[in-house]
Protein backbone atom coordinates (compact mmCIF):
# COMPACT_ATOMS: atom_id res chain seq x y z
CA UNK A 1 0.00 0.00 0.00
CA UNK A 2 1.45 3.73 -0.98
CA UNK A 3 1.50 6.48 1.98
CA UNK A 4 3.11 10.01 2.48
CA UNK A 5 4.60 9.46 6.17
CA UNK A 6 3.49 12.77 7.74
CA UNK A 7 4.11 13.76 11.46
CA UNK A 8 0.74 12.85 12.24
CA UNK A 9 0.78 9.44 10.64
CA UNK A 10 0.86 8.06 7.42
CA UNK A 11 -1.59 9.02 4.49
CA UNK A 12 -3.00 8.63 1.72
CA UNK A 13 -1.49 10.23 -1.21
CA UNK A 14 -4.47 11.17 -2.11
CA UNK A 15 -5.48 12.94 1.14
CA UNK A 16 -1.94 15.32 0.53
CA UNK A 17 -3.60 18.01 -1.11
CA UNK A 18 -1.50 21.75 -2.32
CA UNK A 19 1.43 21.12 -0.92
CA UNK A 20 4.94 23.15 -0.50
CA UNK A 21 7.85 20.86 -1.13
CA UNK A 22 9.93 23.45 0.82
CA UNK A 23 9.90 25.14 3.85
CA UNK A 24 11.52 25.26 7.33
CA UNK A 25 9.37 25.29 9.82
CA UNK A 26 11.18 24.91 13.38
CA UNK A 27 14.52 25.55 11.88
CA UNK A 28 18.11 25.89 14.22
CA UNK A 29 20.34 28.21 12.98
CA UNK A 30 22.54 28.50 15.14
CA UNK A 31 25.05 25.94 13.28
CA UNK A 32 24.49 28.41 10.33
CA UNK A 33 25.12 31.37 12.65
CA UNK A 34 28.72 29.62 13.63
CA UNK A 35 29.71 28.77 9.50
CA UNK A 36 29.10 32.74 8.79
CA UNK A 37 31.30 33.77 12.14
CA UNK A 38 34.00 31.30 11.12
CA UNK A 39 34.00 32.28 7.20
CA UNK A 40 34.69 35.74 8.48
CA UNK A 41 31.01 37.35 8.07
CA UNK A 42 31.37 41.45 8.96
CA UNK A 43 29.90 41.68 12.77
CA UNK A 44 26.39 43.64 12.59
CA UNK A 45 25.60 46.07 15.09
CA UNK A 46 23.31 43.85 17.85
CA UNK A 47 20.09 46.81 17.28
CA UNK A 48 20.59 46.02 13.66
CA UNK A 49 19.39 42.13 14.21
CA UNK A 50 16.16 42.39 16.86
CA UNK A 51 13.62 41.37 15.23
CA UNK A 52 11.31 44.87 14.70
CA UNK A 53 9.61 46.53 11.67
CA UNK A 54 12.64 48.71 11.16
CA UNK A 55 14.88 45.51 10.03
CA UNK A 56 12.56 43.46 8.48
CA UNK A 57 13.89 44.65 4.95
CA UNK A 58 17.71 44.13 5.81
CA UNK A 59 16.75 40.48 7.72
CA UNK A 60 14.61 39.48 4.57
CA UNK A 61 17.86 40.38 2.73
CA UNK A 62 20.16 37.47 4.29
CA UNK A 63 20.08 38.98 8.07
CA UNK A 64 18.06 36.90 9.30
CA UNK A 65 20.96 33.81 9.34
CA UNK A 66 23.16 36.41 12.14
CA UNK A 67 19.57 37.04 14.16
CA UNK A 68 18.95 34.66 17.13
CA UNK A 69 15.66 36.58 17.40
CA UNK A 70 14.59 35.20 13.78
CA UNK A 71 14.50 31.98 14.23
CA UNK A 72 11.78 29.87 14.54
CA UNK A 73 12.89 27.03 16.17
CA UNK A 74 10.47 26.25 19.51
CA UNK A 75 8.26 28.92 18.67
CA UNK A 76 4.98 26.71 17.61
CA UNK A 77 2.77 29.13 18.29
CA UNK A 78 4.54 31.15 15.04
CA UNK A 79 4.35 27.75 13.05
CA UNK A 80 1.00 27.18 13.63
CA UNK A 81 -0.04 30.41 12.82
CA UNK A 82 2.44 30.18 9.30
CA UNK A 83 0.42 27.21 8.64
CA UNK A 84 -2.77 28.50 9.42
CA UNK A 85 -2.39 31.69 6.84
CA UNK A 86 -1.04 28.48 3.87
CA UNK A 87 -4.32 27.10 5.04
CA UNK A 88 -6.57 29.98 3.96
CA UNK A 89 -5.47 30.05 0.43
CA UNK A 90 -6.09 26.28 0.01
CA UNK A 91 -2.62 25.26 1.54
CA UNK A 92 -3.12 21.24 2.82
CA UNK A 93 0.77 20.22 3.27
CA UNK A 94 4.48 21.65 4.16
CA UNK A 95 7.82 20.31 3.52
CA UNK A 96 10.09 20.81 6.49
CA UNK A 97 13.15 20.59 4.66
CA UNK A 98 15.30 20.74 7.74
CA UNK A 99 17.96 18.10 7.90
CA UNK A 100 19.80 17.32 11.14
CA UNK A 101 21.75 20.10 12.37
CA UNK A 102 18.72 22.61 11.45
CA UNK A 103 15.76 20.20 12.69
CA UNK A 104 14.46 21.45 15.82
CA UNK A 105 12.15 19.00 17.94
CA UNK A 106 10.26 17.61 15.74
CA UNK A 107 7.81 17.21 18.34
CA UNK A 108 6.92 21.11 18.00
CA UNK A 109 5.68 20.31 14.05
CA UNK A 110 3.81 17.40 15.55
CA UNK A 111 1.61 20.17 17.68
CA UNK A 112 1.98 22.76 15.01
CA UNK A 113 0.72 20.54 12.57
CA UNK A 114 -2.19 19.53 14.66
CA UNK A 115 -3.16 22.55 15.48
CA UNK A 116 -3.18 24.47 12.10
CA UNK A 117 -4.62 20.95 10.53
CA UNK A 118 -2.12 20.91 7.70
CA UNK A 119 0.21 17.95 7.14
CA UNK A 120 3.94 17.98 7.67
CA UNK A 121 6.25 15.88 6.41
CA UNK A 122 9.88 16.39 7.71
CA UNK A 123 13.14 14.86 6.82
CA UNK A 124 16.17 12.89 7.84
CA UNK A 125 19.64 13.45 6.28
CA UNK A 126 22.65 15.71 6.44
CA UNK A 127 23.29 19.51 5.61
CA UNK A 128 26.76 21.12 4.01
CA UNK A 129 29.82 19.82 5.36
CA UNK A 130 30.76 22.42 7.40
CA UNK A 131 27.12 22.54 8.80
CA UNK A 132 27.31 19.54 11.04
CA UNK A 133 27.04 18.40 14.04
CA UNK A 134 29.53 17.17 16.74
CA UNK A 135 28.99 13.65 16.27
CA UNK A 136 27.81 13.26 12.65
CA UNK A 137 30.99 14.75 11.15
CA UNK A 138 32.87 11.68 10.30
CA UNK A 139 30.30 9.03 10.15
CA UNK A 140 31.30 6.47 7.51
CA UNK A 141 28.88 5.73 4.61
CA UNK A 142 27.31 2.63 6.36
CA UNK A 143 26.69 4.47 9.59
CA UNK A 144 25.32 6.96 8.36
CA UNK A 145 23.01 4.27 5.99
CA UNK A 146 22.47 2.81 9.35
CA UNK A 147 21.66 5.68 11.19
CA UNK A 148 19.35 7.23 8.81
CA UNK A 149 17.13 3.59 8.19
CA UNK A 150 16.83 3.80 11.70
CA UNK A 151 15.01 7.19 12.09
CA UNK A 152 13.33 5.95 9.11
CA UNK A 153 11.93 2.71 11.00
CA UNK A 154 11.55 3.69 14.45
CA UNK A 155 11.62 7.77 14.45
CA UNK A 156 13.61 10.32 15.66
CA UNK A 157 15.08 9.41 19.23
CA UNK A 158 12.15 8.61 21.67
CA UNK A 159 9.24 10.27 19.55
CA UNK A 160 8.02 7.38 17.45
CA UNK A 161 8.17 10.47 14.53
CA UNK A 162 9.18 9.23 11.36
CA UNK A 163 10.71 10.90 8.44
CA UNK A 164 8.83 11.05 5.09
CA UNK A 165 12.11 11.66 3.11
CA UNK A 166 15.91 12.19 3.08
CA UNK A 167 17.76 15.30 2.48
CA UNK A 168 21.06 16.52 1.80
CA UNK A 169 22.85 19.09 0.33
CA UNK A 170 26.39 19.46 -2.20
CA UNK A 171 28.16 22.73 -2.09
CA UNK A 172 30.93 24.86 -3.58
CA UNK A 173 32.63 27.80 -4.07
CA UNK A 174 34.78 26.69 -6.90
CA UNK A 175 32.63 25.33 -9.85
CA UNK A 176 35.93 23.32 -11.66
CA UNK A 177 36.44 21.63 -7.91
CA UNK A 178 35.65 18.21 -7.10
CA UNK A 179 32.44 17.26 -4.75
CA UNK A 180 32.74 17.74 -1.29
CA UNK A 181 33.53 14.22 -0.21
CA UNK A 182 31.58 14.44 2.59
CA UNK A 183 28.56 15.72 1.25
CA UNK A 184 28.63 13.11 -1.37
CA UNK A 185 29.56 10.47 1.12
CA UNK A 186 26.02 11.58 2.58
CA UNK A 187 24.72 11.79 -0.76
CA UNK A 188 25.28 7.82 -1.12
CA UNK A 189 24.02 6.81 2.08
CA UNK A 190 20.55 8.25 1.44
CA UNK A 191 20.09 6.99 -2.03
CA UNK A 192 21.08 3.56 -0.65
CA UNK A 193 18.32 3.98 2.07
CA UNK A 194 15.84 5.48 -0.47
CA UNK A 195 16.80 1.95 -2.92
CA UNK A 196 15.49 0.25 0.00
CA UNK A 197 12.15 2.19 1.50
CA UNK A 198 11.19 4.54 -1.41
CA UNK A 199 11.36 7.56 0.21
CA UNK A 200 12.47 10.46 -1.48
CA UNK A 201 15.68 11.83 -2.24
CA UNK A 202 15.53 15.57 -1.75
CA UNK A 203 19.40 17.53 -2.85
CA UNK A 204 20.30 20.64 -2.00
CA UNK A 205 21.98 22.54 -4.61
CA UNK A 206 23.07 25.80 -5.47
CA UNK A 207 24.99 28.84 -8.11
CA UNK A 208 27.40 28.80 -8.34
CA UNK A 209 27.96 25.28 -8.96
CA UNK A 210 28.21 24.24 -12.67
CA UNK A 211 26.20 21.95 -14.59
CA UNK A 212 29.02 19.70 -14.17
CA UNK A 213 28.74 19.41 -10.48
CA UNK A 214 24.92 19.25 -10.56
CA UNK A 215 24.98 15.97 -13.22
CA UNK A 216 27.78 14.53 -11.01
CA UNK A 217 25.23 14.62 -7.76
CA UNK A 218 22.35 12.95 -9.97
CA UNK A 219 24.86 10.07 -10.72
CA UNK A 220 26.19 9.60 -7.47
CA UNK A 221 22.73 9.00 -6.37
CA UNK A 222 21.68 7.12 -9.15
CA UNK A 223 24.75 4.84 -9.04
CA UNK A 224 23.96 4.12 -4.82
CA UNK A 225 21.23 2.33 -6.52
CA UNK A 226 17.99 4.29 -6.04
CA UNK A 227 14.82 5.65 -8.83
CA UNK A 228 15.19 8.18 -10.46
CA UNK A 229 11.76 9.53 -10.16
CA UNK A 230 12.45 9.59 -6.35
CA UNK A 231 14.97 12.20 -6.86
CA UNK A 232 14.49 16.03 -6.26
CA UNK A 233 17.30 18.49 -6.98
CA UNK A 234 16.16 21.58 -5.33
CA UNK A 235 17.31 25.78 -5.59
CA UNK A 236 17.29 24.61 -9.23
CA UNK A 237 16.25 28.29 -10.01
CA UNK A 238 19.32 29.71 -8.68
CA UNK A 239 20.48 28.35 -11.84
CA UNK A 240 18.10 30.66 -13.97
CA UNK A 241 20.35 33.79 -13.49
CA UNK A 242 23.81 33.68 -12.67
CA UNK A 243 25.27 35.88 -9.69
CA UNK A 244 27.15 38.40 -11.76
CA UNK A 245 24.43 38.98 -14.50
CA UNK A 246 22.64 42.16 -12.81
CA UNK A 247 26.23 43.70 -13.12
CA UNK A 248 26.50 43.42 -17.06
CA UNK A 249 22.69 44.22 -17.55
CA UNK A 250 22.64 47.14 -15.31
CA UNK A 251 26.39 48.25 -17.21
CA UNK A 252 25.36 47.77 -20.45
CA UNK A 253 22.38 48.95 -22.58
CA UNK A 254 22.97 46.71 -25.02
CA UNK A 255 22.58 43.52 -22.45
CA UNK A 256 19.32 42.28 -22.06
CA UNK A 257 18.01 40.99 -19.12
CA UNK A 258 17.34 37.88 -19.65
CA UNK A 259 17.81 33.74 -17.93
CA UNK A 260 18.63 30.44 -18.95
CA UNK A 261 17.11 26.70 -18.10
CA UNK A 262 19.65 24.81 -19.33
CA UNK A 263 20.79 23.18 -15.76
CA UNK A 264 17.45 22.67 -15.18
CA UNK A 265 16.36 21.11 -18.29
CA UNK A 266 19.74 18.68 -18.32
CA UNK A 267 18.45 17.18 -14.61
CA UNK A 268 15.19 16.68 -15.89
CA UNK A 269 16.13 15.03 -19.13
CA UNK A 270 17.74 13.09 -16.93
CA UNK A 271 14.53 11.81 -15.53
CA UNK A 272 14.24 13.52 -11.87
CA UNK A 273 12.33 16.38 -10.60
CA UNK A 274 13.46 20.13 -10.00
CA UNK A 275 12.15 22.34 -6.99
CA UNK A 276 11.95 25.61 -7.84
CA UNK A 277 11.76 26.81 -4.21
CA UNK A 278 12.92 30.28 -3.77
CA UNK A 279 9.39 32.45 -4.40
CA UNK A 280 9.28 35.76 -3.04
CA UNK A 281 13.02 35.45 -1.97
CA UNK A 282 14.18 39.38 -2.21
CA UNK A 283 18.03 38.42 -1.36
CA UNK A 284 19.49 40.24 -4.64
CA UNK A 285 22.00 37.61 -6.07
CA UNK A 286 18.89 35.04 -6.37
CA UNK A 287 16.30 35.43 -9.79
CA UNK A 288 13.32 37.36 -8.23
CA UNK A 289 9.75 35.70 -8.96
CA UNK A 290 9.02 36.63 -12.30
CA UNK A 291 12.99 35.43 -13.69
CA UNK A 292 11.39 32.36 -11.86
CA UNK A 293 8.07 32.47 -13.39
CA UNK A 294 9.95 32.65 -16.89
CA UNK A 295 11.89 29.86 -16.26
CA UNK A 296 8.79 27.68 -14.91
CA UNK A 297 6.87 28.73 -17.98
CA UNK A 298 9.31 27.66 -20.51
CA UNK A 299 10.06 24.20 -18.45
CA UNK A 300 6.34 23.80 -18.60
CA UNK A 301 6.32 24.69 -22.46
CA UNK A 302 9.32 22.14 -22.72
CA UNK A 303 7.00 19.10 -21.32
CA UNK A 304 8.47 19.01 -18.26
CA UNK A 305 5.28 20.01 -16.06
CA UNK A 306 5.10 16.49 -13.96
CA UNK A 307 8.72 16.58 -13.01
CA UNK A 308 8.67 20.38 -11.09
CA UNK A 309 7.55 20.98 -7.70
CA UNK A 310 7.42 24.41 -5.86
CA UNK A 311 8.57 26.51 -2.43
CA UNK A 312 9.42 29.45 -0.64
CA UNK A 313 12.59 28.17 1.18
CA UNK A 314 11.15 30.25 4.16
CA UNK A 315 13.23 30.04 6.76
CA UNK A 316 13.26 32.65 9.41
CA UNK A 317 10.37 34.82 10.46
CA UNK A 318 11.00 37.63 9.05
CA UNK A 319 9.99 35.85 5.89
CA UNK A 320 6.29 34.73 7.72
CA UNK A 321 3.12 36.68 7.04
CA UNK A 322 3.13 37.22 10.65
CA UNK A 323 5.80 39.75 9.98
CA UNK A 324 4.24 41.31 6.91
CA UNK A 325 6.05 39.07 4.61
CA UNK A 326 4.88 36.12 2.03
CA UNK A 327 5.17 33.08 4.62
CA UNK A 328 4.36 29.90 2.48
CA UNK A 329 1.48 31.92 0.47
CA UNK A 330 3.71 33.68 -2.20
CA UNK A 331 3.36 31.34 -4.86
CA UNK A 332 0.02 30.36 -4.45
CA UNK A 333 -1.04 33.87 -5.18
CA UNK A 334 1.34 34.62 -7.96
CA UNK A 335 1.58 31.54 -10.25
CA UNK A 336 -1.71 30.54 -11.13
CA UNK A 337 -2.91 34.29 -12.55
CA UNK A 338 -0.06 34.20 -14.72
CA UNK A 339 -0.70 30.68 -15.81
CA UNK A 340 -3.97 31.19 -17.13
CA UNK A 341 -3.08 34.60 -18.60
CA UNK A 342 -0.27 32.66 -20.68
CA UNK A 343 -3.05 30.10 -21.85
CA UNK A 344 -2.49 27.58 -19.42
CA UNK A 345 -5.21 25.28 -17.98
CA UNK A 346 -5.96 24.57 -14.22
CA UNK A 347 -4.46 21.01 -14.76
CA UNK A 348 -0.72 22.80 -15.11
CA UNK A 349 -0.93 23.96 -11.71
CA UNK A 350 -2.17 21.35 -10.06
CA UNK A 351 0.52 19.03 -10.86
CA UNK A 352 3.17 21.41 -9.95
CA UNK A 353 1.43 21.56 -6.18
CA UNK A 354 -0.97 18.41 -6.05
CA UNK A 355 -0.10 15.68 -7.95
CA UNK A 356 3.90 15.76 -8.25
CA UNK A 357 4.16 15.87 -4.34
CA UNK A 358 2.01 13.35 -3.52
CA UNK A 359 3.84 10.78 -5.95
CA UNK A 360 7.36 11.99 -4.76
CA UNK A 361 6.44 11.36 -1.00
CA UNK A 362 4.79 8.37 -2.08
CA UNK A 363 6.05 5.13 -0.80
CA UNK A 364 5.23 1.83 0.18
CA UNK A 365 4.20 1.41 4.08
Amino acid sequence: MSVITTVRGDIAPADLGYTSMHEHLNADMSLMLALAERYGAPPMPADQLTLKNENLAFLRDGGAALSSESSTVGDIDFTTAELGYFSRIGGRAVCDASPIGLRGDVRALRTASERADVHVVFATGLYVADARPAGYQDMTEDEQVAFFRREVTDGVGDTGLRPGFLKCALSTTDPSAPLQLAETTTLRAIARVSAETGLSVHVHTAFPMSLTQVLAGVDIALDAGMSVDRLVMMHMDSFFRPWDAMAAYVGDMETPRTITTETARAVLDRGANVGLDAWSSTVALLPDDFDRMKGLVDLLRGGYGDQIVLGHDTTSKPHGKSYGGYGYTRFGQFVPPMLRQLGFDDDAYRRLVIDNPARILAHEA
